[in-house]
């Protein structure tokens, strides 16, 4: 073995403990901390019971331990045991010196006990110690997980107070960019305001706002700012929460504080990223106010640490209360969370039927037949539950397959049946069954061919399919055929022009054009005429009901309204070919 290996496979040097009677002889001849400029006594008062409580422990100037802070391996045992090695000092500082040993020698810890030793001799202050009160002192200063603790605690302690003040000075530095294009867009009104002077009824001068074009300039490099500075604080974020953690594993009965300061945290970066409202130049105190708070709940978790009395942790706000569900809310959910559980039959071909999921979803048409075919709702409309339904159906052995085309055929209204055999026809002929395929064909087309449409119930129970029925019923017979059972039905019942109208209208999403997210309204307008609409029969219809009402002027192109009036003055526009 070398003398290197030897060395390190050596149990480091741990002299004895100091004895009890060196430990009465320190705390008779010391009334505070021994650093100069700490005021704190060695016990401290509990102000409600007035208790006296141990604040302070037995620091060494030399480490009792080889590589511990100011290690002396000159240094003999007795000479590390006596009580020229030690010094007094509140608990902060006891453990700050053994944290950072960088910052504290040992001739300038020699000078501090010389300067307390000096201080006791003044004013004639000390704790004399009974045998109880030198275990405690003994017990706070050498047991192996306390003093472990404690120097792991404040370690952390100081860490996460660092953190806090780089945090802080970070948000305030990332905070000037956006500040600095707020001040630009205000000198921007400021210059069209004094350029293009306009005032009140009342004579006062009023702020004239830039072109929307610059101001959306300014606008935007306000948001892409925000961004950045909210990009340029997390790590300091992320680095504070780590050293929180630290905090709570070296001292539980600090959790509630570092909750505390964590919650602030995740506010104040919150902050940073927001602006007070779109359109609003001037900042507001919103980001100051939560780094006040982090401050303050940062000196909270150090004070407690001391043993300070210290501000008490706020209590979390309670989340606003979720509003409470009506039925048709409750229904939509219910629809949705289907969908989803039965989404991974449509990704993989090779799941089991499962008849419980399947008698489900096409319960679910009933439901799914009322929305309308808008870009958003695609992914839970009639279509998507039948398709699902189809794909929950495909490993079905052959008997049962068939008994759910007879069942389809019974579902209604017509968009429901139509839609589901329409699936099941395709998931068929994909797995090779080209019997029950046919079988869901023929059902799906002899639904189609018999409806006479003569009911007004049929045309608003499939208000939403309506097109979607009937260019498959064109393209099983013929656009003519449609247009003579639709002309008939007119013929038969005048009040089925609205229905009629309503049928073929387009449905379009209002979307904000800040953020296509914000739904604004939904419209419904005519922009194009079906081939199977029998249109001049439809016209005169009009023309019998609304004798007065002219084709929809140019001007009015963008009031997509679902009016029966503003309809069908656009089928009289479309239907005199006008552009």
């Amino acid at each position: 073995m070398t003398a290197d290996s030897s060395a390190r496979s050596r149990k480091p040097i741990e002299h004895r403990r100091p004895a009890e009677a060196t430990i009465k002889q320190l705390y008779a001849t010391a009334f505070r901390c021994g650093k100069p400029d700490c005021t704190k006594p060695l016990y401290r008062m509990n102000d409600e019971t007035g208790e006296l409580i141990l604040n302070s422990r037995v620091a060494h100037i030399h480490a009792r331990r080889e590589g511990g802070p100011r290690w002396n391996p000159t240094m003999s045992e007795a000479d590390n045991r006596s009580a020229s090695n030690l010094i007094p000092l509140c608990l902060e500082h006891a453990d700050e010196i053994d944290v950072a040993p960088q910052h504290y020698s040992a001739k300038l810890l020699r000078e501090w006990k010389q300067a307390q030793f000096a201080e006791h001799q003044q004013v004639q202050k000390s704790w004399p110690l009974n045998d109880q009160e030198t275990a405690e002192v003994v017990e706070r200063s050498y047991s192996a997980h306390g003093f472990g603790a404690a120097t792991a605690g404040a370690g952390a302690v100081l860490a996460a107070a660092r953190e806090v003040g780089k945090f802080i000075e970070t948000a305030l530095q990332q905070r000037r960019a956006p500040q600095g294009v707020a001040t630009a867009w205000r000198a921007l009104r400021a210059r069209y305001s004094a350029s293009m002077p306009v005032y009140d009824s009342y004579g006062e001068r009023l702020t004239v706002e830039p072109p929307r074009v610059e101001a959306a300039r300014y606008a935007e490099g306000l948001q892409a700012a925000l961004a950045d500075a909210v990009a340029g604080i997390e790590p300091a974020a992320v680095a504070l929460v780590a050293e929180l953690h630290a905090v709570r594993a070296a001292d539980d009965r600090l959790a509630p504080w570092c909750t505390w300061v964590e919650r602030t945290t995740t506010n104040a970066l919150a902050a940073s990223g927001r602006w007070p409202a779109p359109g609003h130049i001037d900042d507001d105190q919103e980001l100051t106010e939560a780094l006040a708070e982090l401050h303050r709940a940062s000196t909270a978790l150090s004070a407690v640490w001391r043993g300070e009395e210290a501000e008490q942790p706020p209590p979390p706000p309670m989340p606003a209360p979720e509003p409470a569900e009506d039925e048709l809310q409750r229904a939509g959910r219910e629809y949705r969370e289907l969908l989803e559980t039965a989404r991974p039959w449509a990704r993989v071909k090779h799941r089991p039927y499962d008849p419980e999921l399947y008698a489900r979803l096409v319960h679910a048409t009933s439901y799914a037949v009322g929305l309308p075919r808008l870009p958003r709702l695609l992914p839970f409309d009639l279509d998507a539950a039948v398709r699902l339904a189809a794909n929950v159906a495909r490993n079905a052995d052959d008997h049962t397959y068939a008994i759910l085309i007879n069942q389809a055929v019974e579902l209604h209204p017509l968009a429901a049946a139509v839609s589901l055999l329409r699936h099941l026809m395709t998931v068929a002929e994909d797995t090779e069954r080209q019997e029950l395929s046919a079988k869901a064909k023929e059902n799906m087309i002899r639904l189609l061919e018999t409806e006479t449409w003569q009911d007004p119930q049929v045309w608003a129970a499939n208000e939403f399919h309506i097109t979607m029925l009937l260019d498959l019923t064109a393209l099983a017979t013929s656009d003519n055929d449609v247009q003579l059972t639709i002309a008939a039905a007119l013929h038969h019942n005048s009040d089925l022009l609205a229905h009629v109208l309503n049928g073929i209208a387009q449905w379009s999403e209002q979307c904000d054009s800040n953020d296509f997210k914000t739904l604004l309204g939904i419209n419904r307008s005519i922009e194009h005429l079906p081939p199977w609409l029998p249109t001049q029969d439809v016209v005169a219809e009009i023309r019998e009901q609304l004798p007065d009402l002219a084709p929809a002027a140019d001007e009015d192109d963008d009031h997509h309204d679902a009016d029966l009036h503003h309809l069908a003055s656009h089928i009289l526009k479309l239907a005199a070919g006008i552009s």
